[in-house]
């Protein structure tokens, strides 16, 4: 389902995406990231599968696939491709390319979704005229004899993209798991001051991403080396060397706030209710002794 679930937004974007750039490249950092990325997933399954490892192999393909490519980069491209233009180009170039890289992986593994998925990547590329993995191969036939992706030598960039992306990584995390805990409705935007230190230049160049992913009110948001406004009052979180400050009370619903409040404490009371009624009753006389103290 995930793969081809993947395959349908992907084929969706090549409708959508131009037949050609009307400018030289500009890979965004989360474009530069996934490629470096399966460069490195290319290079530890050539090893793993000349050590006859099929199942690590298979496990490193499918935490690539299903993290990596579909939980991270997908959702960054759909931000890229709205953009349009040149922006949208460069982004279904890399879709394509990369998922057309993993369903040659996934075939020893998953033959008959990955070849009828392949067959429908093929023909929408060809007709848009966009190139398969390797860009200097044309589009074979059938995938069963497409040839294996081979990664090619490092060539310098990829250490510093994997890094830089890792810190947004990061930080989407931290400001998620704040969300989740303090149970921050999925639409509401939250202000936030972000004290960067070394990796200010990174987060500001990807602050729009940022705020998509995490949820961030852009505009009253402020990311700099070092925080100089007042933080009291804002929850905050270290990631990386970056110190997040987020401010909850800014728009806050006091009464829808003290409702959903109301609900857990009247579902808690109802709880205690029930087990000083069962512990009250012969239950705890009858039962075992080991049950009696677990309720």
């Amino acid at each position: 389902n995930k793969v081809w679930n993947a395959g349908r937004f992907i084929l969706a974007a090549l409708e959508k995406a131009p037949a050609e750039a009307g400018n030289e490249p500009e890979w965004t950092l989360a474009d530069s990231w996934i490629w470096a990325k399966l460069k490195g997933l290319l290079r530890e399954t050539d090893r793993l599968f000349k050590s006859y490892q099929y199942g690590e192999a298979g496990r490193q393909i499918y935490e690539f696939f299903w993290s990596d490519f579909a939980d991270w980069y997908l959702e960054i491209a759909k931000i890229q491709m709205n953009q349009g233009s040149d922006a949208a180009y460069y982004t279904a170039t890399t879709l394509v390319r990369v998922m057309d890289a993993c369903l040659r992986l996934l075939h020893p593994f998953t033959p008959f979704v990955t070849e009828e998925l392949w067959g429908y990547l093929r023909n929408a590329a060809l007709e848009k005229g966009y190139k398969p993995f390797s860009s200097r191969n044309p589009w074979e036939e059938v995938l069963i004899n497409a040839s294996w992706p081979e990664a090619g030598k490092s060539e310098g960039w990829e250490d510093e993209a994997i890094s830089g992306f890792t810190v947004i990584q990061e930080a989407v995390r931290a400001i998620r798991n704040i969300r989740a805990e303090k149970k921050i409705a999925p639409g509401r935007k939250l202000p936030a001051l972000i004290s960067a230190g070394t990796k200010m230049d990174i987060l500001r160049n990807q602050c729009a991403t940022l705020a998509a992913l995490a949820g961030l009110d852009l505009e009253h948001s402020h990311i700099s080396r070092k925080i100089k406004e007042n933080t009291s009052g804002y929850v905050s979180v270290v990631v990386s060397g970056v110190e997040i400050f987020l401010d909850l009370a800014e728009k806050a619903d006091n009464a829808k706030d003290t409702e959903r409040l109301a609900k857990e404490l009247e579902l808690v009371n109802s709880q205690v209710e029930r087990l000083e009624k069962l512990l009250a009753s012969d239950f705890a006389k009858k039962a075992p002794a080991v049950v009696v103290d677990k309720e």
